[in-house]
């Protein structure tokens, strides 16, 4: 980045404290509310959870949400959203229990933020960011794709959907983001610090970096990357830190294999059977981390405003794809080919001429060998990509195994449509990365419910709004 571009920043955040610390009688406009609400009503036709298999099994949830914002003095805005939700757990067929059969609720909040402009209030030098927040750096994405925030390094995990079946591929954010738009807004910036808040080890901080090039109403290209838990605020390598030492997350630097599956001897696991703590074994042994560096890349074109075809509009038709590689680090054993750490998609508007809104459609690959299973970081903080099992053994391609490649495509078809203004119609049906929750503490379950392209559910989606 070139000295300029580094002056500018600092200048825009050296003028922030004396900015907000103009007298109270500046002008406070409020925004008009946002009352909104929704109802999902879809199946999984074919799925799998926990070794139950799912047919034909309903899918329903119902939102509501209000949203709050005002400016202060032209610069300083807030946004408030609350909201609630009621949904069904998805347990598995043999659950009789009352809890498996009863409408859940619970409230939300999917937003709670301020943004502060620098320079011109039309036209902003720059922008400041924080709070609770989404955060959407794909604009293309419907359903898959977003990897840089909602995946993981160690494991790589992919995760698409949430509480929200549809127009959920954004991640929500708690922290800091510095926007500032160069070359006439052709390159823009994204500083972030984000706290890991998710499955892995929490109140980590994350700092990452984004850069988007427009040079035109064309193309759009973009990359970033994120340093997963790169400042912790606790202890590092105890049990529950970001590099446990512990047997479970041990291998030897000798052997290179974990050490619970050494396969035969080594210092390290010498070390831990007989527990004398001689150090020749302790200095054989390595531990797994979380900390990594996590980078993606992006590009699009809207072929549309390229051919300029009557009836189809900017946007209608339009290629996009982004990729990812989940750890740029290698550790032994789980993690030693980069080449496998690296999910893809690719999509496609394809043009209806007025008919939908938009309809797209999504691909993914990842070769992972391992099962997209985050039950490791989930219920026993490490970073392993799961636990037992004949890591070795890839004749039936079990998740158990180091060679499941069953689940590496996946696939989305999105479609909207505005009915009058203040009521929209979605429609989506995938063979993706989304988790549901059980009923016990709305965990989400450890793999996704398609696990392979002919598992797939459908969902539909009525939104209705006062704006």
């Amino acid at each position: 980045m070139n000295t300029r571009i580094m002056k500018r920043a600092a200048w825009s955040l050296a003028l922030l404290i004396p900015a907000l610390a103009r007298p109270a009688m500046a002008e406070l406009v409020i925004n008009p509310h946002e009352v909104a609400g929704s109802v999902d009503f879809g199946q999984i036709v074919k799925g799998r959870i926990k070794g139950s298999t799912y047919e034909d099994q309903p899918i329903t949830r119902t939102g509501v949400y209000l949203t709050v914002s005002g400016v202060r003095d032209e610069r300083l805005e807030v946004r408030m959203t609350v909201g609630g939700l009621l949904w069904l757990p998805l347990m598995p067929p043999t659950d009789a229990s009352p809890g498996a059969r009863i409408v859940q609720f619970g409230p939300g909040v999917g937003q709670a933020q301020a943004i502060y402009s620098f320079g011109d209030v039309e036209n902003p030098s720059s922008r400041l960011q924080f709070g609770l927040f989404p955060i959407k750096y794909n604009p293309d994405a419907a359903n898959l794709g977003e990897y840089l925030f909602r995946s993981g390094a160690y494991p790589g995990y992919v995760w698409n959907g949430g509480w929200s079946y549809l127009n959920s591929a954004s991640y929500l954010a708690q922290g800091v983001r510095f926007n500032l738009p160069t070359f006439s807004g052709k390159v823009t910036h994204d500083f972030t610090l984000f706290m890991d808040r998710n499955i892995e080890p929490i109140h980590d901080l994350a700092p990452g970096y984004l850069v988007t090039f427009k040079p035109n109403p064309v193309f759009e290209l973009g990359a970033g990357a994120v340093w997963a838990h790169a400042i912790t605020l606790k202890k590092e390598n105890g049990r529950n830190g970001i590099t446990p030492e512990t047997k479970e997350n041990a291998y030897s630097k000798t052997t290179e294999r974990p050490v619970d599956y050494a396969g035969d001897s080594s210092a390290c696991l010498d070390y831990y059977n007989d527990k004398v703590g001689h150090a020749a074994g302790k200095s054989d042994c390595g531990y797994y981390t979380f900390r990594g560096i996590k980078m993606m890349a992006r590009a699009s074109a809207d072929i549309g405003a390229l051919l300029k075809v009557d009836g189809i509009r900017s946007g209608d038709f339009k290629l996009y794809g982004e990729v990812a590689l989940l750890g740029v680090q290698d550790q032994p054993f789980y993690y030693e080919d980069r080449s496998r750490r690296m999910p893809m998609m690719a999509g496609v508007n394809l043009p209806t001429f007025g008919l939908l809104d938009r309809l797209a459609v999504e691909m993914e690959y990842y070769r992972s060998p391992f099962l997209n299973d985050i039950g490791q970081p989930l219920n026993s903080n490490r970073p392993l990509p799961i636990a037992g099992g004949d890591l070795d053994n890839p004749v039936n391609y079990g998740p158990g195994t180091k060679e499941y490649t069953k689940d590496d495509i996946k696939w989305s078809v999105y479609a909207k449509r505005e009915i009058t203004q203040g009521l929209t119609l979605y429609a989506q049906a995938a063979s993706d990365n989304s988790r549901h929750f059980d009923v016990v503490m709305a965990n989400p379950y450890d793999t996704p419910a398609t696990r392979t392209p002919s598992e797939w559910y459908y969902v539909l989606r009525l939104e209705f709004g006062l704006f």
